[in-house]
């Protein structure tokens, strides 16, 4: 804990220097992808494992207990219907967040209702030999049909999501994205996105998501 008080939900909404952050974010995904390409000798290992410890040591005094989520809080409340760029409001994503040292090479772009993209996903993110993991698969759309419906103003829950794994999605290759909203009903909204590779598709995916309003996180 810090030796001041947080603000309500300050943890996982706001930080004191974003942009330094960032930079540690980056770094950090950096040496993700090197430690999963890297056969290194003992030594090598030995000394990166210091470095890594030396890192922690420094950060972890610094960790504030609040309620964590990827979304960024504005005057009032998380900001949704008004933003039209996720990584403006997704900063935490696990996905696109530029502040989350778990999340890919990946931008969502949104314009005219609907959102296109780009990713290129390391080997961590490996599952079957060479093609990237189903369930990675399955996060990307997760994300880039719920960023697609709140660029829309119709952020909500998942409900359902189904994907056709139809050719295999290749781990470090340039992934086509695309998201639209197919239809809503009452509360419900129906999304659509397509993963690519050299414009032929290799998933498709399907959601159900669910409209809430008034909906708060509750404190800790």
């Amino acid at each position: 804990m810090t030796n001041t008080e947080p603000a309500p939900f300050s943890a996982g909404w706001t930080v004191a220097d974003e942009s330094a952050t960032e930079t540690v974010a980056d770094s950090t995904r950096s040496l993700i992808t090197a430690l999963r390409r890297a056969d290194a000798p003992t030594k090598s290992l030995e000394r990166a494992a210091a470095l890594i410890n030396e890192a922690t040591a420094l950060l972890t005094p610094h960790r504030v207990d609040a309620t964590p989520m990827q979304g960024r809080l504005g005057e009032g409340g998380p900001i949704g219907n008004e933003a039209k760029e996720p990584r403006v409001f997704f900063p935490w994503s696990p996905i696109i967040g530029p502040l989350n040292p778990l999340s890919g090479d990946v931008e969502f772009n949104f314009a005219d209702g609907r959102t296109t993209g780009r990713a290129f996903l390391d080997a961590q993110y490996n599952g079957p030999p060479g093609m990237v993991h189903g369930g990675i698969i399955a996060l990307l759309f997760d994300e880039l049909l719920g960023g697609t419906n709140v660029c829309n103003g119709l952020g909500g829950f998942t409900g359902t999501l189904s994907i056709r794994y139809e050719r295999p999605t290749w781990i470090e290759h340039e992934l086509e994205l695309e998201s639209w909203v197919d239809r809503i009903e009452g509360r419900k909204v129906f999304t659509a996105g397509t993963i690519s590779i050299n414009g032929e598709v290799t998933a498709r995916a399907e959601g159900i998501f669910i409209m809430t309003e008034g909906w708060k996180p509750e404190k800790p």
